[in-house]
């Protein structure tokens, strides 16, 4: 009973270290939502060199505000 118990130790160990595809689907899920903020907060960069560069400062007002949503939202995820 001992050599049995000895035996299944090391598979058992691996079971509980691994939740299998579940764990793995998590992790894209993660990885997705990563990549998708960094999306994002590029496009907020964007907007940002927008702003210095616009013609009126309504005009860099209202990128800088859109960009800052933008930073608001990839922060978020």
């Amino acid at each position: 009973m001992k050599r049995f118990a000895f035996a299944a130790l090391p598979l058992a160990m691996m079971a509980v270290a691994c939740d299998g595809p579940a764990e793995d689907l998590g992790e894209e899920k993660d990885d997705v939502m990563e990549a998708q903020a960094e999306v994002i907060d590029e496009k907020s960069d964007v907007l940002e060199a927008q702003a210095d560069l616009a013609d009126t400062p309504s005009d860099a007002a209202a990128l800088e505000a859109q960009a800052e949503a933008l930073e608001d939202t990839a922060d978020g995820m």
